[in-house]
């Protein structure tokens, strides 16, 4: 970051977290997660973890 002179971000307080949030979708998405998750042997949780955190990580490269 000091590098690229961007500013370092400060902590965050994650105690002000729960790390749980709900979210509706579409019934056919629901059904595509489902059959990836299942593919990939792991719970439907856990692969829309990946997905949001692969994202994530993108998005932060591109800033």
């Amino acid at each position: 970051m000091l590098e690229d002179v961007k500013e370092i971000p400060l902590p965050s307080d994650l105690q002000s977290y729960s790390g749980q949030f709900k979210l509706r979708i579409l019934k056919s998405l629901h059904r595509s997660l489902f059959i990836h998750a299942k593919e990939e042997g792991i719970s439907m949780n856990q692969y829309c973890l990946y997905l949001l955190a692969k994202n994530d990580t993108e998005y932060k490269k591109r800033r």
